[in-house]
């Protein structure tokens, strides 16, 4: 498995971690499932490290079920809006 295989996103939404990727950043997806006893919405977290810095420079975005819309998608959109210079 490739490391965007790993991503477990497709189509338009793969296109947003692929040039964060580009512009070197490592982007990392994590999966949180809701609670067993459904106190706990799940939710879809998306990190970018800038490993070319010491200590890297982390970004995290998270979105939660419940708010609407295609959680990979709305996630990877808020990663890019946080502070990284995704015009290069």
């Amino acid at each position: 498995m490739t490391r965007e295989e790993s991503l477990e996103v497709e189509g338009v939404t793969l296109t947003i971690p692929r040039h964060i990727t580009s512009l070197g950043y490592t982007v990392s997806v994590f999966r949180i499932p809701s609670s067993l006893l459904g106190t706990r919405p799940g939710s879809v977290e998306m990190h970018a490290l800038d490993l070319s810095h010491d200590p890297p420079i982390k970004h995290v975005a998270r979105v939660v079920e419940g708010e609407g819309g295609d959680l990979d998608y709305r996630c990877a959109c808020l990663l890019a809006e946080l502070g990284m210079d995704l015009a290069s």
